[in-house]
């Protein structure tokens, strides 16, 4: 754009937005605040009342404050847009945009990716209009940005910009990219950017996950009666009311004090602020000495009797007459068990700043627990308000918001056990707000900082140490989604641990059997792989043992699937091996026997390499790691067992199958699919009918 339509544009502003036009033109009546108006050229913060809280105040805000001048109003003429793609201005000029506004996230990445266009044009092209620009102009500014290394999101950002240039042309004052860019070209093409098979959510491993866990339990059913003890202890010196009148001789009530050996001086477990660890604290003795009365005993150490005051107290220590006492308030830390087997306080003492310490701590491991056993997501955990705890088909839940994929939240249930639930009505009576993950502090509106507290408690562990009775934990990167992550992998190899994800996850899916979602993020790493194998080999070889103890004769054992009579004459020759009723015998020679072998819910996998189909055409360092379930054939692979434990839900899934063939509206596609499925299922079901 030339110089005499910039200052056309900044003189009458925009062509078809007036600049006193609310942006969110339909707002709830009890929005109060001065609605965002389209002339406002610094940042728009929108209304979002529910938004999702993990998102911060940064997902409701836009800032053009690196747009300037023309690419300022075009900035905000493209947010206008995309805010209200159904507005009467857009259809009259031939706009037809997707019925629901883009998030203020997405739009956010274009008003970045302008500015980088901006910049470009200012430089290469400051007296050309867009409308002149042509394909080699684009491809130049690719060029520019790949010379620049910026970075592949940034690229991502400038090509949506450029395409929002020409695909809301008609309503920017002054014209905006006529032609289109980069026809037939995707955006992934012109970035080279490759999704990677891989999640980008981490696993946190084994050697952190169970001391981790192991300390959050700690503090919440052990250390938090001490720190909510040591709290009320200090609210009641701190909210006493002060006395109106001075204490008579305070002088003498200190020498009085300073003279009884039984007493303790409080000192500073914390250097915090201008206090110093090891250092007498003089409000808190203050206090104890007038009980709760007076601050200022000690105070104003210019006044000659405040330092004849402290004189006292140090001449008592220094005569070994006073003894000091780490924290200083009268509650006890409980005894536990340290890591060398001695019995002895957790912490040496509380004091006021240990005591808000301590309480943040706690807050933190409430969270992680929380966060780790119910695998919310982390704008769940944060929705979660007082007085949620309820029940969901007769089990005890909590109750929050689901955002995922939806514009409007909706309340769901999450399955807990009884220490979670403790866990989050602790959490609820440290919190000042409605939200149970909030502020600890009165007056401050804001949710929990993750972000902030997470590494921080893993320091706060650190500092306590054995002497705590905690394990050390190695030093970790957690995020919050981490431990979704995590306990998915954990609980996916337990029974029925598949159908349980599912629900508890919140992964919509056809078929709560078959959800690859739910498969692909609970997938084990290597790590959790060597943690479970004893375990399950154990386990594995104990049902071994209880399925051939449950029939009468070999005979009666019911077993389908191409791998059923290996295992078949497996149990046979074992149970022909040891003599009747050595259990534990037969129990450790199953063991040995099936050590590859996987219980599962639809079928069990003898899991012998060779013959693993879920392995065919794999990389070598892919099959290397053994079968994976989550791409199991159960009626075809020579791995797979099918028992009369399973039967009923493959009879169930073929009853299923039948009533929707019975559909005669059916698609001829449709069908054909589904009778695939039913020939699949009724291998395995002609076994167990009679």
């Amino acid at each position: 754009m030339n110089l005499s339509l910039h200052a056309a544009a900044r003189s009458r502003g925009s062509a078809f937005w007036d600049d006193n036009q609310p942006v969110q033109p339909a707002l709830p009546t009890e929005f109060l605040g001065r609605p965002i108006l389209f002339g406002d050229p610094q940042r728009w913060d929108l209304y979002y009342p529910d938004s999702n809280p993990a998102a911060g105040r940064r997902a409701r805000r836009l800032m053009f404050n690196q747009l300037h001048g023309a690419w300022n109003l075009r900035g905000r003429e493209i947010a206008m847009a995309l805010l209200n793609p159904t507005h009467p201005t857009l259809r009259e000029q031939g706009v037809h945009l997707r019925l629901q506004p883009l998030s203020v996230k997405t739009i956010s990445a274009t008003l970045y990716g302008l500015a980088q266009f901006a910049n470009w044009h200012e430089q290469a092209h400051p007296d050309r209009n867009l409308g002149d620009l042509t394909d080699s102009d684009l491809d130049a500014f690719l060029v520019a940005l790949a010379e620049q290394q910026a970075t592949t999101n940034a690229r991502i950002c400038a090509i949506e910009a450029i395409r929002q240039l020409h695909q809301l042309h008609p309503v920017f004052t002054g014209g905006g990219i006529t032609i289109e860019p980069w026809p037939g070209r995707t955006t992934a093409s012109l970035t080279g950017r490759r999704p990677s098979p891989e999640l980008s959510t981490h696993v946190i491993e084994p050697e952190v996950w169970w001391p981790l866990l192991r300390a959050c339990w700690q503090y919440i059913d052990v250390f938090s009666h001490d720190i909510l003890a040591a709290r009320d202890e200090w609210n009641a010196f701190d909210t006493t009311p002060p006395t109106k009148t001075r204490l008579r001789d305070a002088t003498a009530l200190v020498s009085q004090w300073a003279s009884n050996p039984t007493n303790r001086v409080p000192i500073h477990r914390l250097t915090n602020g201008r206090f110093r660890a090891g250092e007498i604290h003089w409000t808190l003795l203050s206090l104890l000495i007038s009980n709760g009365t007076s601050r200022s005993i000690f105070a104003a150490t210019s006044n000659p009797h405040v330092r004849e005051r402290r004189q006292l107290i140090e001449n008592a220590l220094q005569a070994n007459v006073l003894t000091t006492q780490p924290g200083g308030l009268t509650t006890r830390a409980t005894s536990i068990t340290r890591l060398d087997g001695t019995t002895g306080p957790w912490i040496s003492g509380f004091d006021p700043a240990t005591t808000t310490r301590q309480i943040t701590v706690l807050r933190t491991a409430c969270y992680i627990f929380t966060a780790a056993l119910t695998m919310m997501r982390d704008s769940e955990l944060l929705s979660i308000t007082k007085d949620s705890i309820t029940t969901y088909y007769g089990a005890p839940a909590v109750t929050a918001n689901l955002y995922k994929k939806r514009r409007q939240p909706e309340r769901k249930q999450w399955w807990v056990v009884e220490p979670v639930a403790q866990a989050i009505n602790l959490a609820a009576s440290l919190s000042e707000t409605d939200y149970v993950f909030a502020s600890i502090r009165g007056g401050h509106n804001i949710r929990f900082d993750r972000q902030e507290q997470l590494p921080l408690f893993l320091e706060r562990l650190a500092e306590l140490g054995p002497d705590a009775g905690l394990e050390p934990i190695p030093p970790a990167h957690l995020t919050p989604h981490m431990f979704r992550r995590t306990m998915a992998v954990i609980t996916a190899q337990q029974p029925d641990g598949e159908i349980a994800l599912g629900i508890q996850l919140k992964h919509a899916s056809r078929r709560a059997l078959a959800n690859a979602t739910t498969n692909g993020y609970a997938a084990e790493t290597p790590a959790w792989a060597r943690e479970f194998e004893h375990e399950l080999q154990d386990s594995t070889a104990t049902r071994l043992v209880d399925l051939w103890a449950s029939q009468n004769a070999s005979d009666d054992l019911e077993l389908a699937g191409p791998g059923a009579d290996h295992l078949h004459n497996g149990l046979a020759q074992a149970a022909a091996s040891v003599q009747v009723g050595d259990e534990r015998s037969l129990r450790n020679l199953l063991r040995d026997k099936f050590s590859t072998l996987r219980w599962g819910t639809l079928n069990h996998c003898l899991g012998v390499p060779d013959q693993a189909l879920c392995l065919r055409d794999q990389p070598d360092e892919v099959a290397a790691q053994g079968p994976m379930p989550n791409r199991c054939q159960p009626s075809k692979c020579r791995n797979s067992v099918i028992t009369s434990q399973h039967a009923p839900i493959w009879l169930s899934e073929e009853a299923d199958l039948k009533r929707k063939l019975a559909d005669r509206r059916m698609a001829p596609h449709t069908r054909a699919q589904l009778q695939d499925e039913l020939d699949e299922v009724q291998r395995i079901t002609r076994e167990f009918k009679p």
